[in-house]
């Protein structure tokens, strides 16, 4: 496998992964200008990843909606940047946890706990058929931000902030503590002088909003057509010990938290963009034209078409003594002799008694009109009649028709031309 980079999104920047074997992966962050990335801000980030030496072979990105996907789509053009696998970060998931050997459920439901909303989405892992999908702002990582900014101003050791900078430095800072609660009991100052917020206080205050989110959760599953086996918990929320607590207490079926949870749909567009990349390349490599198989269309089409048209020419133009016949033999049948001139040598032949079907013979301009022969009578010998030609020619007998050959189209197969590979663009 080559190497491979997937891209996705988030509130704290441009996620980046790479990965040379499909299993291990390394991560790489670009920040951006604003809370969260937009189309042009990816683009650029693309654009310094295929500029530097280590380029990758696959690139895929992971988007959040089809409205992102167009305009990445049309950002990634005004970089001059081509050949980018674009995926749905469901799709990316679903990839990720497919190309897991230790996964083994198929049915999953989805608990994606973003910056900006919760997105829980029922699907199937092997066809990547969604049943059910919802999203809701009732739950995200904002709401929870919100959460301990608010504890953090009864403490009475903030002041109160008074501007959109201080309001987003007060922001960022909650969110350094609840990402901090997800793996220390209790948060404090640097000094030590001030205790901060400890787990359980923190849990007690998002308990209600958790609680909602899984029975909206519960809901969607028994909606669903088939019901999941596994709730699979992603997104930067999902490192939060509580939620798979209350998850696992109202769905009753395994919580599964991924390592690095908000990595995961990157690490599935990196997979699918090498996979795809490697088909294409399979089918180039297996459709690319060699000398033996430019000859073979020519030997299995090109002749036996031209025998086939000089047969029907040979068919169509007889030769100078055959009769024109649209179907190359001879019309049959019954025989109007020509009229005889009654010579001392002359004799008349019995005929069969039965009529007899012969070719048909058109007399010569100096041939005397045609005379009504006598009806046959009793013989014990069948014999043909021949009749007399009293002319100045001497009488020639018809050619042979040709023997009937046993006609059969040849198999035709038409050739199929690959197109060649178009290069990739120069960067500039």
């Amino acid at each position: 496998m080559d190497s491979a980079v997937g891209i996705s999104m988030g509130a704290s920047g441009i996620r980046a992964v790479r990965t040379v074997d499909g299993r291990s992966f390394s991560t790489e962050w670009f920040p951006t200008a604003g809370p969260t990335p937009d189309a042009e801000d990816v683009a650029h980030a693309i654009r310094a990843v295929v500029d530097r030496p280590d380029a990758p072979h696959s690139l895929g990105v992971a988007f959040p909606d089809p409205g992102y996907s167009a305009a990445l789509k049309a950002a990634l053009v005004e970089e001059y940047v081509s050949e980018v696998r674009v995926i749905s970060e469901v799709a990316g998931t679903l990839e990720q946890l497919r190309a897991d050997p230790e996964f083994r459920y198929r049915t999953v439901v989805l608990y994606d706990l973003g910056a900006t909303g919760l997105e829980m989405t029922v699907a199937d892992i092997d066809s990547g058929t969604v049943y059910a999908a919802t999203r809701t702002s009732e739950m995200s990582g904002e709401v929870l931000d919100r959460a301990v900014r608010d504890h953090l101003l009864t403490l009475d050791i903030l002041a109160i902030p008074r501007t959109e900078s201080e309001e987003h430095a007060l922001l960022e800072f909650s969110c350094e503590i609840k990402e901090a609660l997800s793996t220390h009991e209790a948060t404090q100052t640097s000094d030590g002088a001030f205790r901060l917020l400890d787990r359980h206080m923190f849990e007690l205050q998002i308990m209600r909003a958790a609680e909602h989110s899984a029975i909206a959760l519960r809901d969607l599953a028994e909606m669903s057509e088939i019901p999941p086996e596994v709730v699979v918990a992603i997104g930067g929320g999902a490192r939060i010990p509580l939620l798979k607590e209350v998850l696992e207490r109202y769905l009753r079926i395994p919580v599964v938290v991924p390592g690095d949870p908000e990595l995961i749909s990157a690490r599935g567009a990196a997979l699918y963009a090498a996979r795809v990349d490697q088909q294409q390349t399979a089918e180039s490599g297996a459709s690319r034209w060699s000398v033996t198989s430019l000859l073979t269309p020519l030997v299995r089409f090109g002749l036996p078409t031209l025998a086939a048209l000089s047969f029907f020419t040979w068919m169509l133009w007889p030769g100078a003594g055959e009769e024109p016949s649209l179907t190359g033999t001879q019309d049959t049948a019954v025989e109007k002799p020509t009229a005889e001139k009654p010579t001392a040598e002359a004799t008349t032949t019995p005929l069969p008694k039965t009529a007899v079907t012969t070719t048909v013979v058109v007399p010569t301009a100096d041939a005397a009109p045609v005379t009504t022969t006598a009806p046959p009578v009793a013989s014990t010998t069948e014999t043909r009649y021949v009749p007399d030609r009293s002319t100045d020619e001497t009488p020639e007998a018809p050619p042979a028709p040709p023997p009937p050959r046993q006609f059969q189209l040849p198999p035709l197969q038409l050739p199929k031309f690959q197109l060649p590979e178009l290069p990739r663009l120069p960067l500039p």
